[in-house]
């Protein structure tokens, strides 16, 4: 699977608030290759940072690393939303440079 990178020429987080924004296609993507499991565990394998995470469904824990975080937080919030999960394996990479995302200043102090 591939998501698309974008960036916003006007507009940072207005869409959503009726706001104006002009965001334009990019020729960055993350790709996705993901596979379903038997289980309710789960291996996530970040190919540019070399590095892996593995968790189960029932019993989500913050990492450390900060990456898995985000794929962790995505499984907690369709847990929420009461959808029946099963475990995966995931790799992952990017074409897009490491850091190149938009950090609020705030951010920081929030973590």
């Amino acid at each position: 699977m591939r998501s698309p990178g974008r960036v916003n020429l006007i507009g940072e987080h207005t869409d959503y608030n009726q706001g104006f924004v002009l965001p334009a296609a990019i020729d960055k993507a993350v790709y996705f290759a993901i596979a379903p499991r038997a289980d309710r565990n789960c291996n996530i394998v970040a190919l540019d940072m070399h590095d892996e995470h593995h968790f189960a469904i029932d019993d989500l824990q913050k990492s450390s690393k900060g990456w898995p975080n985000y794929l962790m937080g995505v499984v907690d919030q369709l847990l929420k939303s009461h959808y029946q999960l099963r475990g995966f394996n995931c790799v992952f990479g990017s074409t897009i440079p490491i850091g190149a995302g938009y950090l609020h200043p705030l951010r920081s102090r929030l973590d």
